[in-house]
Formats: C-alpha cells, sequence, structure tokens
C-alpha cells in the first residue's frame, strides 16, 4: 500500500500546475491541493480495479470479463470523483449567490453611512455569516497582509467563479473612481437580488413539472386500461367470426 501512495504521488505531481483543477477545488472550498486530489482518485481508482478483477476471477468469470468489469468499476470509481466535484462547485456557487444581495446591500448601507470600502468590508465580514461572508473575510485578511483591496478582491470573484460575484467586484473597484459608489453597489445589490429571484421562479416552475408529468401519467394509465379493455374483447370477437 506505500509502493501504491508512491507511484500515486509521482502520477498525481504531474497535475500540480493544473490551473482548472486548483481552481474548481477552490470553487467547492476544499483546502485541497490538485496533487492531493488526484493521488486519492488515483488510488481509490486502482483499489476498486484490484477488488473488482479478484471478486470476478474468484466467481469464475473469463478472464476478459474480469478485466472488462474491473476496467468498468476504476473508471465509476475514478467518475464519481469528479461528479462530486463539480456538485459541489455548484452548491457552493448557488449558495454564494443567493447570499449576495443580502450582503451587498449590508455594504451598500455602510458606504452610504460614510464608511470607506475597507472597513466596509471589514464590518460586512464580522457581522455575517455564510459563504459569502467567509469570501470577504479573506479579501480583509490579504489587505491586512499588504495587498490592495482591488487585487483582493479579484482574487476573491476568480475563487467564486461566480459572474455575479463578478459584476459585483467590478463595481466595487470603482470605489476611487465613482463619485456615489454606495447608490452604484445599491443599484447591484437590487440587480442581484432581481436575479435570484428570477431563479428562485424557474426552480419553482422546474419543480412544478416534475410533480405534474407522474401525476398526469398516473391520471391517463387507468383510463387507458379502461379503454384496452374492451377494444381488446372487441378484437377477440371479431377474430372469431
Amino acid at each position: 500500500m506505500t509502493r501504491l501512495r508512491v507511484v500515486a504521488g509521482r502520477v498525481a505531481a504531474q497535475f500540480d500546475a493544473d490551473a482548472e483543477l486548483a481552481a474548481r477545488l477552490s470553487g467547492a472550498g476544499r483546502a485541497q491541493s490538485p496533487s492531493s486530489f488526484r493521488s486519492r482518485q488515483f488510488i481509490c481508482a486502482v483499489g476498486a480495479l484490484a477488488a473488482c478483477a479478484t471478486l470476478l476471477s474468484l466467481a469464475g468469470a473469463r478472464p476478459m470479463l474480469a478485466l472488462g468489469g474491473a476496467l468498468a468499476t476504476a473508471s465509476a470509481s475514478f467518475a464519481i470523483f469528479e461528479h462530486r466535484l463539480s456538485a459541489q462547485v455548484t452548491l457552493r456557487r448557488a449558495h454564494l449567490t443567493e447570499e449576495l444581495p443580502i450582503v451587498a446591500e449590508h455594504i451598500g448601507m455602510l458606504l452610504a453611512s460614510g464608511m470607506s470600502l475597507t472597513g466596509a468590508l471589514r464590518a460586512a465580514a464580522q457581522r455575517g455569516e455564510g459563504i459569502c461572508t467567509a469570501g470577504l473575510e479573506r479579501v480583509t485578511s490579504r489587505v491586512s497582509g499588504g495587498i490592495s483591496v482591488e487585487v483582493a478582491l479579484a482574487e476573491w470573484a476568480d475563487a467564486a467563479g461566480s459572474a455575479e460575484v463578478r459584476r459585483f467586484v467590478g463595481v466595487l473597484t470603482l470605489h476611487s473612481d465613482a463619485t456615489d459608489i454606495a447608490t452604484l453597489v445599491s443599484d447591484e445589490a437590487r440587480s442581484a437580488r432581481m436575479e435570484a429571484h428570477r431563479r428562485l421562479i424557474e426552480r419553482i416552475e422546474r419543480r412544478n413539472e416534475q410533480v405534474w408529468i407522474p401525476v398526469t401519467v398516473a391520471a391517463l394509465v387507468p383510463g387507458a386500461v379502461l379503454l384496452a379493455i374492451p377494444f381488446s374483447d372487441a378484437l377477440r370477437g371479431y377474430a372469431a367470426l
């Protein structure tokens, strides 16, 4: 097992420069390197392949069938990791988008009260909770470390991978040029809330369709059966003539 881990580490080390995977892991909220993710993925796939091949061989399966089943199991194990990561990215992005209007409105009110952008971000990060607030905490931490607020916000937008967050960050970076940044932030918060409301309505409509399809089928099937009985009797009578 130790040798397998060493081989997996060498193979996965090639993926350390995979910027896309690093962005997906960050978007899923995982504090995990690409090489660590690929190592676990590789080990599980190889373990699934060996276990499936052993079981099929003990069951008396033909060698080609055992090999095919083992490869299929390993591929499924490999794909499960990708599917779980994609699902986590999608779920986290949805939560972030839902929280953004509230956080944006809060920052807009703080800016309207005369607070600086850095102070408003720090206050919003301290008073709120959730994925969006965690992103603001990283922004303020980076700013405290000497990074400019524009760069820290751009890093947050890249890590979030959300179009709404990028638009919001784009508005915030205008603080040094715009005369009324609070109004712009409030307008963006209103736009984000309307977009979140539109997506909520779409989800409700899709769920209604998912409910009505089985209900409609359940209502039509008994009627179709009742119509089929006399029709089949008529066919038998016609065949007897």
